[in-house]
């Protein structure tokens, strides 16, 4: 006996014409396709039937519909779920695995990834032809990354996806879809102005009566410059606009370095030059006599061929907890060879006259060794918890004079930096573990270039320790 064709008319539940963005966000090509910037565009309803229309067109797929945690996908995700997967295609749906499987054998495992760092690992050992992630700044770089590395389901003639939704939000999402672009990715903006067609009358008006003005710009207007939440350390449009920032380098000549605790971190080595900040070196795995030995080649090829004797101090600030302690031993261990070193090789390239006038002076080129402790006391305790409170706050109010890396790895570290105000009324800085769960890594790149600024004062009265 024949088996009975179903026909099921899916513009009942679903018409892609009410929003032309949704219209443009089916039909484009590109594998990675990001929906959405704004509130009310239609995101989640866009991944949904995008997913549900590639288990159709290619029989025996396997999709992967997430949110961040399953409160959220439960609360958000699964009833649109519910309202435009029509029943009559579904074979069997499993609610204790989460997991539908459709008439045509394809299926769909759906959920949240989960709060911990490592919770992506679950999702391993599955090959999906898509997978889509709702609210997609809400998940980590690498977790995108690893995922995307399970677009590997073996069916004949198919076309992969990742599909993503999001608010405007600075972080890596920002860099990667808006300002890099790389080949294969698009991003498909779509605002309530575009969704009118699904969204109550007066929504519109209704939120421009709650949100404040910025929010305005970034949620209903999709603005992604306006972007920014209160209790950023840094300003987002500051820290462009001192990537973008040319300066002549300049005196004091610094050394900032931040390093690695474990395996997934990065030891980071910054030099200072005025208000010139570049990144010397960047390394995975490296122990503590190495990374000495990379500051001193940073004094030694960098720093005395542009300075010469144009500098008598080279300071070089390590944070000083946990495996930077023995870096900054080894470095006081060895200063005063340096020093001597050092010393000679300005004098080895001066002219004759000009060495025998520095020697006449007594020229001595000294290094001091800084130790950065995070949890010691500020120098204003009024106003700040600790010495890490203070230092980055200084780095904000400096932002504006200073030449910075243009590095989109800077700026989402940046940008991932909190505050608050405690009791006391001193500012405090959300600790670095709780910025490598919400980043997925730690921000080792920032701290080390907060660190080359430390204690320093620039020549505007401005709070900068």
């Amino acid at each position: 006996m024949e088996a009975n064709e179903l026909i099921v008319d899916l513009s009942k539940r679903y018409d892609p014409n009410r929003n032309v963005k949704q219209i443009e966000f089916h039909s484009t090509p590109e594998t990675y396709k990001l929906f959405g910037g704004a509130m009310g565009g239609g995101k989640t309803a866009a991944l949904i039937n995008e997913g549900i229309r590639l288990n159709l067109d290619y029989p025996g797929n396997f999709g992967l519909l997430l949110r961040k945690t399953w409160p959220s996908f439960r609360d958000t995700v699964l009833p649109q779920l519910e309202k435009f997967l029509d029943m009559r295609l579904v074979a069997n749906w499993n609610h204790s695995e989460n997991l539908i499987l459709l008439q045509n054998g394809s299926r769909i495992r759906y959920g949240g990834i989960g709060d911990r760092p490592d919770d992506w690992e679950k999702f391993m050992s599955g090959e999906y032809g898509w997978i889509a992630l709702d609210q997609a700044e809400q998940f980590t770089e690498k977790e995108f990354m690893m995922l995307a590395t399970r677009l590997r389901l073996n069916l004949p003639g198919i076309q992969y996806y990742f599909l993503l939704s999001c608010n405007p939000n600075i972080g890596w999402i920002k860099e990667r879809f808006i300002e890099r672009n790389p080949k294969d990715h698009i991003f498909i903006p779509s605002l309530p102005t575009d969704n009118l067609a699904n969204l109550p009358a007066n929504y519109i008006d209704q939120m421009k009566e709650i949100l404040t003005p910025v929010y305005i710009k970034a949620l209903l207007e999709g603005d992604w410059e306006a972007v920014g939440e209160p209790d950023n350390v840094y300003n987002y449009i500051a820290v462009q606009a001192a990537k973008k920032r040319r300066l002549e380098r300049g005196l004091p000549v610094e050394i900032g370095g931040d390093i690695a605790r474990s395996g997934e971190d990065e030891t980071i080595i910054i030099l200072r030059e005025g208000l010139r900040i570049s990144l010397h070196n960047k390394a995975q795995g490296h122990d503590t006599m190495r990374t000495t030995g990379e500051i001193w080649r940073c004094c030694q090829d960098r720093i005395i061929p542009k300075w010469k004797d144009g500098i008598d101090r080279i300071s070089i600030k390590i944070d000083a907890d946990g495996v930077g302690g023995g870096v900054v031993d080894r470095l006081k261990e060895q200063r005063a060879e340096k020093e001597t070193l050092y010393t000679a090789m300005v004098l080895d390239m001066l002219d004759t006259e000009q060495r025998q006038v520095r020697e006449r002076e007594g020229y001595k080129l000294r290094i001091k060794i800084i130790e950065i402790h995070g949890a010691a006391k500020a120098r204003d305790p009024v106003h700040f918890r600790n010495q890490r409170a203070e230092i980055h706050w200084g780095l904000r109010e400096m932002l504006d004079d200073l030449d910075i890396p243009d590095d989109s790895e800077l700026t989402t570290q940046l940008m991932s930096i909190k505050y608050k105000q405690n009791s006391a009324g001193q500012i405090e800085i959300i600790p670095k573990d709780r910025i490598k769960e919400t980043l997925g890594r730690s921000p080792d790149y920032a701290e080390a270039v907060i660190y080359s600024l430390a204690t320093v004062k620039p020549q505007r009265e401005v709070r900068i320790w």
